[in-house]
């Protein structure tokens, strides 16, 4: 990710320690070699980083998985005691208002956890996705004054 950014900053400074055009507005004349090499480095790295971010996804997905399974555990854990203490007096009850409890626990858990891989996600997906949308801005605005200057 941060390779991305220093190509970034190199391009910049390629733009800004460019030669001025006489009389032209602040258009600059870029040896379009250095930019395409420069881009051509972007393109290589970028495979890189959507391949974190799929390794994120996988990551998410695996505790999701994790969570819920983790969650039936206690849910049949919880089941199994209840079905143990099966019985019509007072330790019954209160046996059973404790596996209750304890299932209505392991179900927010459960949520709890689920809801954390997902913003985990989410945030490192948004995250990603500024990165990628900013070096793919750079990289059109790139070509587009390569373009320009071609023009002329």
């Amino acid at each position: 990710m941060m390779e991305i950014f220093r190509i970034l900053d190199e391009m910049e400074l390629l733009l800004k320690e460019s030669k001025r055009v006489p009389l032209s507005s602040g258009k600059v004349v870029v040896d379009p070699n250095r930019i395409l090499d420069r881009i051509d480095r972007m393109r290589a790295i970028l495979p890189e980083e959507l391949d974190s971010a799929r390794s994120l996804l996988r990551d998410k997905e695996r505790i999701v998985e994790e969570a819920c399974a983790q969650a039936d555990q206690y849910v049949e854990h919880s089941r199994g005691q209840a079905a143990r203490l099966l019985d019509e007096n007072e330790i019954t009850r209160n046996a059973m208002q404790m596996a209750d409890d304890i299932i209505a626990r392991s179900q927010q858990v459960s949520r709890e956890i689920h809801q954390d891989a997902n913003d985990y996600a989410e945030g490192v997906l948004t995250h990603m996705e500024i990165v990628l949308r900013r070096g793919l801005e750079a990289i059109s605005m790139g070509k587009e004054e390569l373009r320009q200057s071609i023009d002329e």
